[in-house]
C-alpha cells in the first residue's frame, strides 16, 4: 500500500466544498484504519520521519493488509508564505510538525480520532495501527 500524498490547500477545498471535517472526508470506508501524516516544508523532524513512514506503509503492504490507509498531508511553508501552515493548525487541530493521527470511521459518529501524537517512534504507531484495524474491524461488524 502506498503512501497517498494530499496537498493540504487541495483538502482545505474538498472540506469547504463539502462543509465536512478533514476526517469526514479522509475516513471515508467502515472497516479501515486512517494514518494520517502531517508534515511540512522545511521541517527537519518531518524529513526525518518520511521514510520511516514510507517503510511503515510498505511493511503493511507487505502482509497484504488492505484495511489500512497510509495518508500524508503536505503543508506548504516558507518564511514568506506562512499562512498554509496556520490554517492547517485551525483545520487539522494540531500544532507541531510532523503530527500522526490515526481515524477509523464508526456507523453513527462518522470518523473518529484513535491516536495523536507529535513525531512517533515507529513501533509505538505500528502498535497503535495494529489496535485500530483491530477496533475498525470490530466496528465493521457492529
Amino acid at each position: 500500500m502506498k503512501l497517498r500524498i494530499i496537498e493540504f490547500a487541495d483538502l482545505e477545498r474538498k472540506i469547504t466544498a463539502k462543509g465536512k471535517s478533514y476526517g469526514e472526508v479522509l475516513a471515508t470506508e467502515l472497516g479501515k484504519a486512517y494514518v494520517i501524516a502531517v508534515t511540512r516544508d522545511g521541517c527537519p523532524a518531518c524529513e526525518r520521519q518520511k521514510p520511516k513512514l514510507d517503510k511503515l506503509a510498505e511493511s503493511f503492504t507487505a502482509q497484504k493488509n488492505e484495511k489500512i490507509a497510509f495518508i500524508r498531508i503536505h503543508v506548504k511553508y516558507s518564511e514568506d508564505f506562512r499562512e498554509e501552515s496556520l490554517r492547517s493548525k485551525d483545520v487539522l487541530g494540531h500544532y507541531f510538525f510532523p503530527t500522526n493521527i490515526i481515524l477509523v470511521r464508526t456507523r453513527d459518529r462518522g470518523a473518529v480520532e484513535l491516536f495523536r501524537s507529535v513525531s512517533p517512534r515507529m513501533n509505538e504507531l505500528r502498535r497503535n495501527i495494529i489496535v485500530a484495524t483491530e477496533i475498525a474491524d470490530m466496528l465493521a461488524k457492529r
